[in-house]
C-alpha cells in the first residue's frame, strides 16, 4: 500500500500551528528544565548504583546489561563524576529519541500525526522521567525506536541496507535490556501478516539483522557464559515459582498503566490497540499492523507476567511508542471532525489534557528537587550528600581510634552506592553482601578479603533492631547505633542509623564468639 502523504505547502491547518507550536514549547521548556536540574538534583539511589556499574567496566552486569554503564562512562569522561555527567546522555538520548519518533511517524501516517505523537512523548508521565533520571530505560526507548525507524525505512524505501543497520540498532536495545528480544517475533509478526511486505520474509537482509545484533549483543552472552548465566537466569525466573499476591499484582499493573499513561491517554491508546487489531491484522492496513504488531506483544507479555511477578511502571513503556502513533492518528481524526460539536469536544478536551500533562510535569520534577508536592515526593532523593559528610566524619573517628581504614557497609539496597559516589569511593563501600545478602552485583565486583579484619561503619535507614545480631555474626564488635538526620531538600529530612563495628569477618561467626 501507499503511505499517505501530506502536501507541506498548502496552507497550515488551524490546529498544525498550534500543534508545532506546543511540540517545540513543550520540547523547549523540558530540555532547559531538565538541563537546569541535571547537575542540581542529588542523584538517586539507583542511579548511583549504575554509577557504581560504570566504575567496574565489564561486559554484563547481574541484574542489567551493560548499556547503562557505558552511557555514563561517556558523560563522566565528558564532564567528570557528576550529577551532570552521570545524567548527560541520558538527557541527549531523550531529544534523540523523541526526533526518530517523528521522522517514523512522518513515513507511516505523516507530518501532523508525527507531530502529535512528538507532542505525547514530551507529555506522558511514562517518559518524562528518561530526559532525567538515568536507567537502563533511557537507551532502550533510544533503540528500540531507532529500530522502528530503520525497519520502516527497509520497507518505505526496498533498500536491503537497512536491514543491516537494523541487526546494530536492535542489538543497541539487547545491550541495554534484555526483554528488547521481543522487537525480533514482532517484526516476524507484521511481516507474515502483511501482503506488501510478506516478499522480504523470503530475502537474506532481514534473516542477516538477526547475526548482526547477536555480534552486538555477544560480550553480554561472553560474561554470562563465565558467570553461570547468573544474568539470564535472575532476568527469565521472576514468574516461576507459587503465585503470590496474584490480585494485588495484577490489579495494580492496570493501576499503574492508567495513571502513567493518564486516563485520557489510556482511552486512546485502547482505541489504537483496537483499531490495530482490526485494520491492521485482520484487514492488513500496513499502518496500523505496524502500530499494533510492535507493541501489543510486549504489552500483553507484562500483562500475563503480572499474574506470577510484580511489574515495575517503567517496563511496558517501548509498547507505547508505535501506539503513540495510532493515538495520534485518532486524535487528529477527532479534531478534524465534520460535526463542529464533535470537534469541539476533542479540541476541548486535548488542550487540557495537555495543560494538565504539563502540569504534573512541572511537579514531578519540583518535587524530585526540592520535594513539592510532598505527595509526589520520592522518599529516597535527596540528603545523601549530607548523610555521606557525617558518615566519613565517622569514618574518620574510627580511623583514630582503630589505627585501621574503615570500609562504609550500607543495610539498604542501594546506600552504598550513594555513599560511594558523594565520598569518590566506590571500592571502600559495600552493601548487604557483606554480611551475608544476596547483594545485586556487588557480589560480582567486591574482593570481602579486603575487608578481613577491618572496622566499619554501618548504614541503616531505619532502627535496625534484630539486624545487629546479623552485624555480630561478621564482627568482633558492634557499636550503639547513632542517630543521624539530614536535611534532604526543602521540607524533606533524611533519618539514619549509624554503627562502628570492629574486626569484620566475611564468612559467619558463631553466635557464643565474643563481640
Amino acid at each position: 500500500m501507499s503511505v499517505p502523504t501530506e502536501n507541506t505547502s498548502a496552507t497550515p491547518r488551524p490546529f498544525d500551528k498550534g500543534l508545532w507550536l506546543a511540540v517545540i514549547c513543550m520540547v523547549a521548556v523540558l530540555t532547559v528544565l531538565r538541563f537546569s536540574l541535571c547537575g542540581i538534583v542529588e542523584l538517586l539511589p539507583e542511579e548511583t548504583y549504575y554509577w557504581t556499574y560504570a566504575q567496574h567496566p565489564a561486559f554484563g552486569y547481574f541484574d542489567h546489561p551493560p548499556m547503562v554503564a557505558w552511557i555514563i562512562t561517556v558523560g563522566t569522561t565528558l564532564f567528570g563524576d557528576t550529577a551532570l555527567g552521570v545524567r548527560i546522555v541520558t538527557f541527549v538520548l531523550w531529544m534523540a529519541s523523541a526526533g526518530l519518533l517523528f521522522l517514523t511517524g512522518r513515513m507511516w501516517f505523516g507530518r501532523r500525526t508525527a507531530l502529535a505523537a512528538t507532542l505525547f512523548f514530551t507529555l506522558l508521565p511514562i517518559y518524562v522521567g528518561m530526559g532525567l533520571i538515568v536507567t537502563p530505560d533511557a537507551p532502550l526507548v533510544f533503540f528500540w525506536v531507532a529500530t522502528l525507524y530503520v525497519i520502516s525505512k527497509a520497507l518505505h524505501t526496498g533498500r536491503g541496507g537497512y536491514w543491516l543497520l537494523a541487526g546494530v540498532t536492535f542489538g543497541g536495545a539487547l545491550l541495554s535490556k534484555y526483554y528488547a528480544l521481543l522487537l525480533a517475533p514482532s517484526l516476524l509478526w507484521f511481516l507474515l501478516l502483511s501482503p506488501n511486505h510478506r516478499h522480504w520474509l523470503r530475502r537474506p537482509q532481514p534473516w542477516l539483522a538477526l547475526p548482526i545484533a547477536l555480534a552486538v549483543f555477544s560480550p553480554v552472552i561472553i560474561w554470562n557464559a563465565q558467570h553461570q548465566w547468573t544474568s539470564f537466569l535472575f532476568q527469565s525466573t521472576r514468574t516461576v515459582g507459587p503465585q503470590k499476591n496474584t490480585l494485588r499484582n495484577v490489579s495494580l499493573f492496570w493501576l499503574v498503566q492508567l495513571a502513567m499513561l493518564t486516563p485520557p491517554f489510556f482511552a486512546l491508546f485502547t482505541g489504537a490497540a483496537a483499531r490495530g487489531i482490526r485494520r491492521g491484522w485482520l484487514q492488513h492496513d500496513d499502518r496500523w499492523n505496524f502500530v499494533a504488531s510492535f507493541s501489543l506483544p510486549l504489552f500483553f507479555l507484562f500483562a500475563a507476567a503480572s499474574f506470577k511477578t510484580e511489574i515495575h511502571v517503567n517496563w511496558t513503556a517501548p509498547a507505547f511508542l508505535s501506539l503513540m502513533l495510532g493515538g495520534a492518528a485518532i486524535l487528529l481524526e477527532g479534531l478534524d471532525a465534520a460535526e463542529p460539536s464533535r470537534a469541539k469536544r476533542w479540541r476541548v478536551g486535548a488542550w487540557v489534557t495537555i495543560a494538565l500533562c504539563a502540569l504534573a510535569i512541572v511537579f514531578g520534577h519540583t518535587s524530585l528537587a526540592w520535594g513539592f508536592p510532598r505527595f509526589l515526593a520520592y522518599t529516597h532523593a535527596g540528603g545523601w550528600q549530607a548523610t555521606a559528610q557525617q558518615v566519613d566524619a565517622m569514618r574518620t573517628r574510627t580511623r583514630n581510634e582503630t589505627s585501621q581504614e574503615p570500609f562504609v557497609l550500607g543495610m539498604e539496597k542501594y546506600s552504598a552506592a550513594e555513599i560511594g559516589f558523594h565520598l569518590h569511593q566506590p571500592y571502600e563501600c559495600v552493601n548487604a553482601y557483606a554480611v551475608g545478602a544476596q547483594g545485586l552485583s556487588y557480589r560480582y565486583w567486591t574482593d570481602l578479603g579486603k575487608f578481613e579484619g577491618r572496622p566499619a561503619v554501618v548504614v541503616f535507614p531505619k532502627p535496625p533492631g534484630n539486624m545487629l545480631d546479623q552485624l555480630r555474626l561478621h564482627f568482633d564488635q558492634v557499636g550503639e547505633p547513632e542517630y543521624s538526620q539530614v536535611r534532604a531538600g526543602g521540607t524533606r529530612q533524611r533519618h539514619m542509623y549509624l554503627v562502628i563495628c570492629t574486626g569484620y569477618h566475611a564468612k559467619e561467626q558463631s553466635p557464643s564468639s565474643p563481640h
